[in-house]
């Protein structure tokens, strides 16, 4: 059976941490931009951290990303950004906590492999989405897809190839 975290409201507490590498610019905005769906949001100790190209060294960042796994008050944890770094924490961490108390997980690229492995180990939904790093950049549409997700709104989603000879 697949277990589905309960979706955010207004008032919820976040957390983001960085599980891989260090941020090279701020995420004020991004903190704004959670900031204005109603979440409260904590930042872990790894969003500062630095270690060579990593947010912390690895024992930092599986302790901080224990941190929220394992607090009940924490209803989201948003990865800060990719890169690499997760692979050599994830068999640090313990989701017994975790699983008897869901919360989101979001990112994607080097946090894939959480992500994953919720899923394959545990059956928990998570969400392959936006992180705080990419905020800037991102269309709206796709910060409006993650609030969609992480709020449980009605999804929809097209479409249209656009190579050639494909319909």
């Amino acid at each position: 059976m697949i277990t589905q975290p309960p979706y955010l409201k207004k008032g919820d507490k976040i957390a983001i941490v960085c599980p891989a590498k260090k941020l090279p610019s701020s995420i004020d905005k991004a903190i704004k931009i959670l900031e204005t769906w109603g979440l409260e949001v904590i930042i872990g100790e790894t969003v500062n951290a630095s270690h060579h190209q990593f947010a912390g060294d690895d024992s930092l960042r599986a302790a901080d990303l224990q941190r929220f796994l394992d607090d009940p008050e924490i209803k989201a944890i948003i990865a800060g950004r990719g890169g690499y770094g997760t692979l050599r924490i994830i068999d640090e961490l313990d989701f017994a906590k975790f699983k008897a108390n869901p919360k989101w997980i979001v990112g994607f690229s080097d946090i894939t492999v959480l992500l994953s492995h919720l899923f394959a180990t545990l059956n928990i939904q998570s969400i392959h989405g936006q992180m705080p790093y990419t905020f800037a950049d991102a269309t709206p549409e796709s910060l409006a897809s993650l609030h969609g997700a992480l709020f449980g709104e009605q999804l929809h989603f097209e479409y249209t190839p656009t190579f050639p000879g494909r319909t």
